[in-house]
């Protein structure tokens, strides 16, 4: 009978072990077309974290979920409770800018799931091409800079300062910006010591590609 109790009692360890399940963690929410309100599908969105595997700290960020938006812009990943020290959210999709938002455990862990909407800004071009078409001396220059520049990363435009010398300054640059947008350009030309000054505003239009010349 003390052999049948051991291994009833080994059993039952067994079964208790088995059932046991890790917590897990409702993430849902929408993408949404931020100029215009519209649900996006088929928008990639990962969950990246700072795992604590066997009491080791990784610092760096390892993806362990994602998820596609469906027809109506929204997404949905159960996520089991792991030790982790932070999260990050990254969404992305062709033809507009990247997020990646950082959120803590608390947030998630404590309510027991997450919801959010992420507003993804849809991307436009500009081309800008500069040339010194009426030369008068080497000391021809052009100063020019976009202003209202709200996107920063790779190949975004900014608004800084671009300084063009010389009677043969000729110049291309394609940079990125928010499409539906209206954005303003101002340069000035200064050539056998007389200065003009000029501005002019660029439609972004619906991820389009524009063309701006500016000749002097």
């Amino acid at each position: 009978m003390k052999y049948i109790f051991i291994i009833v009692a080994v059993f039952l360890i067994m079964i208790m072990g088995c059932d046991k399940t890790p917590n897990t963690y409702t993430i849902e929410g929408r993408v949404i077309n931020k100029q215009l309100g519209d649900n996006l599908t088929g928008v990639k969105v990962y969950l990246d974290a700072k795992k604590i595997e066997n009491g080791v700290y990784n610092s760096s960020f390892v993806n362990i979920k994602s998820s596609s938006t469906d027809g109506r812009g929204s997404f949905n990943m159960d996520v089991e409770e792991t030790q982790v020290s932070d999260y990050r959210f990254r969404v992305s999709e062709t033809g507009y800018f990247s997020i990646e938002e950082e959120i803590s455990v608390d947030k998630i862990h404590s309510s027991g799931g997450y919801k959010r909407t992420f507003e993804l800004v849809q991307q436009s071009w500009i081309e800008l091409n500069v040339k010194n078409t009426m030369p008068q001396g080497t000391d021809d220059k052009i100063t020019y800079r976009y202003s209202n520049i709200e996107a920063s990363g790779k190949n975004c435009c900014n608004n800084n300062v671009v300084t063009g010398e010389g009677f043969d300054y000729e110049s291309h640059h394609k940079c990125s910006v928010r499409s539906h947008a209206w954005i303003y350009v101002y340069w000035t030309v200064t050539k056998s010591g007389n200065q003009s000054i000029h501005n002019d505003s660029i439609y972004s239009g619906d991820g389009a590609t524009v063309i701006y010349n500016i000749n002097y």
